[in-house]
């Protein structure tokens, strides 16, 4: 680190982040959170938490909540959808003991305690399908950060922060690497704190999260994540294949068809024309009936014959007259590699192609879909890279999504309410 650089970038921030005006907006912010949490959340009952409460909490949460509201501010980008918090809120509304041990970490003061509680709320989730203790950290960092932001930062991912414990040189009484994930959480919420101030900024943890992710300091410290990401991820199958025919058990293979059904289900009453790979067909008809004229006998498009037989092989399209609007892959084996070369290899045979993307796999498997589609080689298409134009789905959110009553009224754009992006937070 250039520590004189970083100092002078220390003198133009203060000059220009009013840190009153914005400590008050989080002053009251972190009220609200905290009235949602109490009020709501620990709240005795079974009562559903309505969309419309969860939604208001969501948008200090995460950049992924809809609707900003003039004059707030947000932890994070989080990258978790809409749909997903409603859920979680609900799941800790249901599940007292998990909501006890989250607001005991809340609360606790010693980062010791905090890291045992932390690494006791993983153990007790870790079956858990709400994306509440993700090996990202995000989910629990940014309510964090909501319920104490002058305590907590908000720079919410794990990998983020690793990233600034390097950059800061600060020298940690553990080794990161093999240290739990509580401790990595509860250490280095201080570290980078006192790391700051050691260099001339004072002020709130969101003051200080303002000042490292601020566009200049931001670049000194990113570029790192950029080019180890680019030097890890290079690991492209020797004999792709392989991956392709890798063999999954009997019960991922029956979950993945009852997916592929349900998208098939969701598109027909979003009134989309579908399209099933013929070798899928009679396992998924077996879980799917559909009716006269929905499910295609031949795609009305008219690519050359390579184009054709890479599209014809993705596991769901919806179409509308002559094009096709989106394209499912859904992912059953470990590898995640399979579905996802089949999208690059369409993108770079057709770079023109306007189709929405998504990879569906179970929420065990996200950061593995994201691992994949980051690799550099899918950075290179000619339309723009797979990681700009892919998005994930879990098999969780296509059950809520194919629950929904009124599918027959939305729009598929419903869908970004649910997708997952494979952006850092």
């Amino acid at each position: 680190m250039n520590k004189s650089l970083v100092q002078e970038l220390v003198s133009k921030f203060v000059q220009s982040y009013d840190s009153a005006a914005k400590d008050k907006i989080w002053q009251k912010q972190s009220a609200d959170f905290r009235e949602f949490w109490s009020g709501r959340v620990l709240a005795q009952g079974n009562e559903t938490i309505s969309d419309n409460d969860c939604d208001e909490v969501i948008r200090i949460l995460d950049f992924n909540g809809k609707g900003k509201p003039k004059g707030s501010e947000v932890v994070a980008k989080v990258m978790v959808s809409q749909n997903v918090w409603r859920k979680l809120f609900n799941i800790l509304h249901s599940d007292k003991n998990l909501t006890s041990l989250v607001d005991s970490i809340f609360k606790e003061v010693n980062i010791d305690h905090k890291a045992q509680l932390i690494d006791k709320l993983y153990a007790e989730n870790a079956t858990g399908k709400n994306w509440l203790t993700g090996e990202s950290g995000n989910v629990l960092n940014a309510l964090l950060a909501a319920y104490d932001p002058v305590k907590n930062l908000s720079a919410v991912s794990i990998k983020h922060r690793k990233a600034l414990v390097d950059f800061l040189e600060i020298k940690s009484p553990f080794d990161w690497a093999s240290a739990s994930i509580g401790k990595r959480i509860s250490h280095s919420n201080e570290s980078i704190q006192e790391a700051t101030r050691a260099l001339g900024l004072t002020g709130s943890a969101r003051t200080l999260y303002r000042f490292l992710y601020s566009e200049p300091v931001a670049n000194l410290w990113q570029d790192t994540i950029k080019r180890e990401g680019k030097q890890l991820i290079v690991t492209v199958p020797q004999n792709a294949e392989a991956e392709k025919n890798e063999p999954a058990n009997e019960g991922e293979m029956r979950e993945s068809l009852q997916i592929q059904a349900a998208l098939a289900e969701i598109g027909t009453r979003m009134g989309f024309q579908i399209w099933l790979p013929r070798a899928d067909r009679g396992r998924v008809l077996s879980k799917w009936k559909p009716d006269l004229d929905v499910l295609l006998e031949e795609l009305p498009v008219g690519f050359d014959q390579t184009t054709m037989k890479t599209i014809e092989q993705i596991d769901v399209l919806w179409l509308k007259k002559r094009t096709i609007v989106r394209a499912f892959e859904v992912e059953h084996t470990t590898s995640i590699y399979s579905g996802i070369l089949r999208m690059a290899d369409m993108l770079a045979m057709q770079p023109n192609l306007k189709i929405k993307l998504h990879i569906v796999a179970p929420a065990s498997r996200r950061e593995k879909v994201f691992q994949e589609i980051r690799r550099p080689v899918f950075a290179l298409l000619e339309g723009g890279a797979l990681s700009d134009i892919c998005t994930y789905l879990s098999y969780d959110t296509v059950t809520d999504l194919r629950n929904q009553k009124h599918l027959e009224h939305l729009s598929d754009k419903v869908i970004e309410d649910y997708e997952d992006k494979p952006q850092e937070a």
